[in-house]
């Protein structure tokens, strides 16, 4: 049936219409679409498309149309903040560490220094800083408190 002849006045497309729920909340909608028989809606600002008669439509109230206006303005995004003056770049060392030294006569700490200088030469710097720690969490003295071996 052409729109003139329709009982009921089509809403041109574009234009925001409401339809009363039984929930008591009206359904907003922007007409998209007209097939003859339905009138198709999308909800303001996107989403869900929906389907009404054109006799269920009406126009939007003032709040409506007040919420159809802050659900459809976009949002700017944020200015970058404006820098007087860069930041200078940062410049890293080709070694950031020296390798470690070993305590003298301590065979742990010898065998753990080979084995750092090793990954050091085969650029895997970070199995090599596991070796440097490994060297200085290695105890070099006697501790403090020694227990006797004998029991009370």
């Amino acid at each position: 049936m052409p729109e003139r002849d329709h009982p009921t006045p089509v809403p041109a497309l574009g234009t925001f219409m409401a339809a009363d729920t039984p929930e008591g909340r009206p359904r907003l909608g922007k007409v998209t679409a007209w097939d003859g028989e339905s009138v198709h809606l999308q909800q303001p600002g996107g989403g869900a498309v929906w389907t009404a008669g054109p006799a269920e439509l009406r126009r939007p109230t003032e709040e409506e149309s007040a919420l159809i206006r802050v659900l459809t303005t976009p949002v700017p995004a944020p200015a970058p903040a404006h820098r007087s003056c860069p930041e200078p770049a940062v410049v890293l060392p080709e070694h950031p560490v020296p390798p470690a030294v070993p305590a003298p006569g301590c065979a742990t700490c010898e065998l753990v220094a080979v084995w750092e200088r090793n990954c050091l030469r085969r650029h895997d710097y970070s199995r090599a800083a596991d070796f440097r720690i490994e060297m200085r969490n290695h105890p070099h003295t006697e501790p403090k408190l020694t227990l006797p071996r004998e029991r009370p």
